[in-house]
């Protein structure tokens, strides 16, 4: 009798893991890895998606930001570990420092190969950029990743704020991790643009803020 009860426990138990593989890999990861996007912009070519060919992990989210794009652009340019944050969990990304509500002019002028940090230990290289439309960070863990970001004017008043990471890991466990938990970040990060950058207009036009117009970029060696 009691062996009886320990194989439906052991079915039962195999039943619900089944069951939540099932969800997670045919649910929960495509849902994450395209949150707010349209399939066109989850197609569409971003800066940097040749760096890493084989990525195990490409995400593309995207929001809907009821403000022009130079509105917009001042908020990510600042973004950065102990600079103005990332507007996510800063407890966790940003030693919780709370990130910043306004414009840090020291952090608006972002030029191709600076470095942006992203923590303790590791520093992004900014590899392509252009004012107001595009953005492209490099960094290395366990390989190459990229870390893009486009606005795409819909009219004169809002902007499509779209941000792609692309990334080829051989670890299960940081392959899980990035699955699981990174749009937990990456969703509060895109809202917390959305917010700041419609709530506070004058922030990117006021207060004597320039965006230049350069474009230009910088030569980066493929990702294996």
């Amino acid at each position: 009798m009691k062996s009886k009860k320990i194989t439906r426990a052991a079915l039962l138990l195999s039943g619900v893991l089944v069951a939540f593989v099932a969800f997670f890999y045919s649910v929960y990861r495509p849902w994450q890895l395209s949150w707010g996007a349209t399939a066109d912009e989850v197609a569409r070519p971003m800066a940097g998606d040749e760096l890493v060919q084989n990525p195990t992990f490409n995400a593309t989210r995207a929001v809907t930001v009821n403000a022009p794009a130079e509105q917009v652009w001042p908020w990510i340019v600042q973004m950065g570990y102990q600079r103005a944050g990332f507007y996510s969990w800063d407890i966790l990304d940003n030693d919780g420092i709370a990130s910043a509500e306004r414009i840090l002019l020291e952090y608006q002028n972002l030029q191709v190969g600076d470095s942006v940090p992203l923590s303790k230990d590791t520093d992004a290289v900014v590899v392509e950029m252009e004012p107001n439309e595009r953005l492209l960070l490099v960094f290395e863990s366990d390989g190459t990743v990229t870390w893009a970001w486009g606005l795409y004017e819909m009219d004169a008043g809002r902007t499509r704020l779209v941000s792609r990471l692309r990334w080829s890991t051989t670890s299960l466990t940081s392959q899980f991790v990035l699955d699981a938990f990174e749009i937990v970040m990456m969703r509060k990060c895109l809202l917390g643009i959305k917010r700041r950058a419609e709530e506070s207009p004058e922030a990117a036009r006021g207060r004597g803020l320039q965006v230049g117009k350069l474009r230009s970029t910088v030569p980066v060696a493929r990702g294996s």
